[in-house]
């Protein structure tokens, strides 16, 4: 198994985490949804055909460094369900500024090769999670070996860490996400370090870049 790695940078992001409400939060890193999604709009594929398009594919993402974390008001206006209005609020939302991935796609080295000739042609320009969050610059890193490993350095269900290696500015974060993968609905998320898994999963052999299949995530 063969697996594309793409760089992508934007000057702002946001991939909003599953579950808030009162608040806007981001996820530090976009989970495969969100990475088969960009891959996805610059091939031209449809939202809804993504999970068949890629159902032979494995996803995942690192982030490799952003500037900063950027706290913005968002003004609201409620209604009913016969269209008055009852309330106007502000919540907070938190938007990645400046930040640079490092996206996977992965599966058998020949329709890798296939992947990769689609980007001869590109359809669409991708977004940072929501269509004002334009992409700044890409381009294709190169291409990894995929092997089985239990330490990644992206995320995991949180029940599936046993231990985490911490690097020189690491950050680590715990955030719920709709997803199948186990019971607990909690995903570590972590930049600058490792997540120590109790078993082995799918990841990059250069990057320790974890891969997914979209079938255990919901958008």
């Amino acid at each position: 198994m063969k697996a594309l790695l793409l760089e992508i940078s934007f000057f702002e992001s946001f991939f909003k985490v599953h579950y808030t409400k009162g608040f806007k939060l981001t996820y530090p890193i976009p989970l495969p949804t969100s990475v088969a999604g960009i891959f996805g709009a610059m091939f031209g594929i449809e939202r809804e055909r993504l999970k068949d398009e890629f159902k032979d594919f494995l996803f995942g993402a690192k982030l490799l460094k952003y500037e900063s974390i950027i706290p913005e008001n968002i003004t609201y206006l409620q209604y009913k369900s016969q269209g008055h209005k009852v309330e106007k609020g502000v919540i907070q939302s938190f938007i990645i500024n400046e930040p640079t991935y490092l996206l996977s796609i992965a599966g058998e080295e020949n329709k890798i090769k296939e992947i990769e000739k689609l980007f001869k042609e590109i359809k669409y320009i991708p977004y940072g999670g929501q269509n004002d969050f334009f992409v700044k610059d890409w381009k294709i890193s190169g291409f990894d070996n995929v092997k089985e490993d239990v330490e990644v350095t992206n995320y995991a269900p949180q029940d599936w860490v046993k231990n985490i290696i911490f690097e020189r500015g690491f950050e680590v974060q715990i955030l719920p996400v709709r997803h199948s993968l186990s019971k607990n609905p909690n995903f570590y998320f972590i930049i600058n370090g490792k997540l120590v898994l109790k078993d082995k999963v799918f990841c990059t052999e250069k990057d320790s870049i974890g891969l997914y299949s979209l079938n255990y995530f919901n958008s």
